[in-house]
């Protein structure tokens, strides 16, 4: 029997996904990821395989695990993943394969709607009994006609740019990896052109140190004051200070953020204070039809393991 371990920080449910998505040949044992890294070490003494939600596991962790081949990760995102210790200890790092892209994209677009059509406010109105008060008649918008920026089309920016093409919307991006935009009948552009000409800049990049901090002042300074962001990848990627500066003084119109630098947010956090705003608790990519993805995407990364064959979506 080859031996999988999962940490997990979801509930109950998720693990019986992954149980009932395991193949034959195999055995896994579900544990916290809250739990101490000395359990954790003992927990995977004996284990081939990782599983991982939430992709964080350290070094030390790492180093107690004689026998272990593979981390699987149920996430897109890998930024707390030691790599480099990986590849020292011979260990290959896989992300979820795209598996959670169909809704971190809707929830991409969600959040652009609850921006143009002041939904959170429309509730909380109703719900208080003034009816269209937060609705002047000018202060809602559509979201055909306007241009579409996409930092990223990778599985989930290229699931957004194809939804938002039926809103008879213009799509641009900009990406390092991919040199065409056939798949949506997008454009490629610079990163300042992505900046100056969109209405509605949606982020979908890994953090890395590439990515790290690389919207700033000066590159928030060249957007459209009427343009909004949504960002359902990393917060990472913006200077906190900045974005919630071009906020305060509208120097753009607004975000939809389901991503924070301190997670969960502080009583204190700038952004609470904000109308402007409409924030999710780094909830994007959970769905119920996703976990299954999830799991089978694993347990089949696992299986070309064990067959000698290199996983796909390797972390890089």
């Amino acid at each position: 029997m080859h031996k999988a371990v999962f940490f997990s920080g979801q509930s109950e449910k998720v693990a019986e996904i992954l149980e009932q998505s395991m193949p034959e040949g195999f055995c896994l044992e579900v544990c916290p990821s809250s739990t101490s890294d000395d359990e954790k070490i003992a927990r995977i003494e004996e284990a081939e395989f990782l599983i991982l939600h939430p992709a964080d596991i350290d070094r030390n962790v790492l180093q107690n695990a004689k026998k272990l081949r593979h981390i699987q990760l149920l996430t897109a995102g890998y930024d707390k993943v030691d790599l480099a210790a990986a590849r020292e200890l011979g260990m290959t790092v896989a992300t979820n394969g795209g598996t959670n892209a169909w809704a971190v994209a809707e929830q991409a677009i969600a959040l652009l709607l609850c921006l143009y059509r002041r939904l959170v406010q429309c509730d909380t109105s109703v719900r208080a009994g003034t009816w269209r008060k937060p609705v002047s008649g000018t202060n809602t918008f559509e979201v055909a006609g306007k241009t579409i920026g996409l930092l990223g089309v990778g599985n989930i920016g290229g699931k957004v740019a194809q939804r938002l093409k039926a809103f008879e919307t213009r799509i641009i991006y900009f990406d390092r990896f991919k040199n065409t935009g056939n798949d949506f009948d997008g454009e490629s552009v610079s990163l300042e052109r992505l900046l100056r000409e969109s209405d509605v800049l949606s982020i979908h990049v890994p953090l890395t140190d590439e990515t790290r901090g690389m919207f700033g002042a000066e590159q928030l300074a060249m957007m459209k004051p009427t343009a909004v962001i949504i960002n359902t990848s990393r917060a990472e990627v913006f200077d906190e200070a900045a974005l919630l500066d071009a906020l305060r003084s509208r120097r753009i119109a607004g975000a939809g953020l389901d991503v924070f630098h301190r997670e969960p947010l502080r009583a204190d956090d700038g952004l609470l204070a904000l109308d402007n705003v409409v924030l999710t608790p780094h909830t994007a990519g959970h769905s119920y039809e996703a976990w299954f993805r999830r799991a089978d995407f694993a347990w089949q990364n696992i299986e070309r393991v064990v067959a000698g064959e290199a996983p796909l979506s390797l972390a890089r």
